[in-house]
């Protein structure tokens, strides 16, 4: 009976152990297969080759060497690895721009406006919170 109860036991602390290790580790954002098809459906318009608004290019070639590069017309850089606050795309995104000293308007451009969808904002703040590697 002793050793029932404590193969149960051992059973239970191994499933809480399992549970928690798995929400312990945070869901991974690929910039390949997460941001750049949310980059391709709400962005690459204005931001593709011919187009750079701002200067940035967004097209699948270019859009990781251009979000990390410094920002035309702000103060913070487009994107600063692991500094979500600190990154201009997520205050565009946000429409909190103009309050950083940014200019223009919250992007993605809408007629009428809209907010920026909240489950591709927390993609982009989770992969510039990861260090904004390209993978």
């Amino acid at each position: 009976m002793r050793d029932r109860s404590l193969a149960i036991l051992c059973g239970l602390m191994a499933l809480g152990f399992t549970a928690l290790a798995g929400a312990a580790e945070p869901e991974g954002v690929s910039f390949a297969d997460d941001l750049q098809p949310m980059l391709n459906s709400q962005c690459v318009y204005c931001h593709v080759t011919g187009a750079e608004n701002g200067g940035l290019n967004l097209g699948r070639r270019h859009s990781h060497a251009d979000l990390l590069s410094p920002s035309e017309g702000a103060p913070l850089p487009r994107v600063a690895p692991g500094d979500v606050e600190g990154s201009y795309l997520v205050h565009k995104l946000r429409g909190t721009h103009l309050e950083v000293g940014g200019s223009g308007s919250a992007m993605p451009v809408y007629d009428p406006p809209k907010p920026f969808p909240a489950k591709y904002l927390e993609a982009v703040e989770r992969w510039i919170e990861a260090g904004a590697p390209d993978n």
